[in-house]
């Protein structure tokens, strides 16, 4: 995608201003988990109107569809309180359109709704138009959106099933590319699997990945899941059991495209083909079914949720063109100036456009997950953030964000990125290099700065995430 669009994508503002939104505390341990799940076919209808495909350059128009685009749920019921984690085959969506879904399921504890951010399906955002100055959405269609996913939430629940549970984990670094450096990944394949009680026969399967789903590529037309739907289909045909991909910390770039993937053959294959696609998703599903040979159990309750609203300033003018222009559709606030008083922000004038979003922290028993409402880098989660700024960054006195995920102590922990939002990428202060020179070589500007709403955006998230572990 272009340097307009992509800026557009980080849309999803978040704005700083930590405000408690809602914490749910389950304090005794349930034995009796719950699990149902359920899927809802979420594919526009292609012929009756235009389709804009989302995550590479305009005008993209599917001209027809590959496989489906789903809405995968999972609700856990734990001491009478249901829980849903939904997945979705979107390139994302902001939190105005997720409040809307929330507000149709107030009898559940909680909604968590994230994408896979796929660049193969429709434009949900609204960035990937026919120019740059219009909308790609579809107003009915995301008006559908909606009522899918109540829908297919209140599905997964009428297929509550008692069931124990195993996890496990494998590094997989052959199966991601780092399009920036310095070269970080976060490669944990981490695999729950629910079972049946008392049996090993599966319920359902949840995979929790770190890759940007566009092994298609930008000369795709058809509409897609990418690798995410061959993965779901694999683990399917072994198992007989549903499944569902849940997206992490992908900024980065971490991608499936440059990965090396041979067919049964040895054979090579191509960056933009449906056989590398669904090699790559069976690959994904046979590391994840391998893993499960060792999977250890593992207790899932009491399930904990905390949550904060975050105000995030809006530094990005190519965001602030898209909101005037009707190119994206969010709520915008003012910039709090009481937020410029920590050490080391950028400082911003009053009526300094701002953005809000949630974080949320949600605790399954013995494993933690992050919810981060964006496209974050693994260098923010791992602790691998450079001491000292490459000499060509821009902001060379800038301090290391605050190491919240590593300070986290759990038995078992992820993310899941895109989770209540999409803001666009989230990335280290030292690492922001929007003028020339650039670090490592590079002679254009890299991609994430284009798509990020500041420099200041990963320490709003940062200390927000330190202040939900506080608690």
């Amino acid at each position: 995608m272009n340097k307009l669009q992509l800026l557009f994508l980080a849309t999803g503002f978040s704005f700083i201003f930590i405000i408690p939104v809602n914490s749910q505390t389950t304090k005794t341990p349930d034995t009796k988990l719950e699990v149902g799940f359920s899927k809802g076919d979420a594919t526009p209808k292609i012929g009756i109107k235009p389709v804009y495909i989302a995550g590479f350059g305009h005008n993209r128009k599917a001209e027809g569809i590959s496989d489906p685009i789903y809405i995968r749920a999972m609700v856990l019921k734990a001491e009478g309180k249901k829980y849903a984690f939904v997945s979705a085959d979107l390139i994302g969506l902001f939190k105005d359109q997720v409040d809307e879904i929330r507000k149709e399921l107030k009898d559940f504890e909680n909604v968590m709704f994230s994408c896979t951010h796929s660049h193969e399906g429709p434009d949900t955002l609204g960035l990937w138009g026919q120019t740059p100055f219009q909308s790609g959405t579809d107003p009915d269609y995301l008006l559908s959106l909606q009522k899918i996913a109540v829908s297919t939430i209140r599905d997964a629940a009428k297929n509550l099933t008692p069931c124990d549970t195993e996890i496990a984990a494998v590094s997989l670094p052959e199966l991601l590319h780092d399009g920036r450096p310095p070269i970080v990944k976060m490669d944990e394949l981490l695999t729950l699997k629910f079972n049946k009680v008392n049996t090993k026969t599966a319920l359902g399967i949840v995979l929790f990945w770190h890759c940007h789903p566009e092994t298609l590529g930008s000369g795709n037309k058809k509409l897609s899941s990418d690798f995410v739907g061959y993965t779901v289909k694999e683990i399917m045909k072994q198992t007989q059991a549903e499944a569902i991909v849940f997206t992490g910390a992908v900024g980065g770039l971490m991608t499936s495209l440059k990965v090396s993937i041979k067919n049964e053959k040895g054979e090579n294959l191509n960056d933009g083909s449906y056989e590398k696609t669904e090699r790559y998703g069976q690959l994904l599903a046979n590391a994840s079914l391998n893993s499960l040979k060792k999977a250890k159990g593992i207790n899932l309750t009491p399930v904990v949720v905390r949550k904060k609203e975050v105000l995030l300033p809006v530094d990005n003018p190519i965001y602030r063109l898209a909101k005037q222009l009707g190119v994206f559709k969010r709520e915008i606030f003012d910039w709090d100036l009481e937020l410029n008083k920590s050490a080391g922000l950028n400082q911003r004038e009053e009526k300094h456009p701002a953005a809000k979003t949630e974080v949320s922290i949600v605790t399954l028993g013995e494993l933690g997950i992050g919810c981060i409402p964006g496209e974050i880098y693994p260098e923010l989660l791992l602790g691998k953030v450079a001491k000292t700024p490459e000499k060509e960054a821009d902001y060379q006195d800038a301090a290391t964000e605050i190491d919240w995920f590593q300070k986290w102590k759990m038995p078992y922990k992820t993310v899941i990125g895109l989770a209540n939002d999409e803001i666009g990428y989230i990335l280290p202060k030292k690492q922001w290099d929007e003028k020339p020179p650039f670090a490592y070589g590079s002679k254009t500007a890299p991609y994430g700065e284009i798509n990020s709403l500041g420099p200041d955006t990963a320490f709003f998230i940062a200390n927000a995430f330190n202040e939900l572990l506080s608690k």
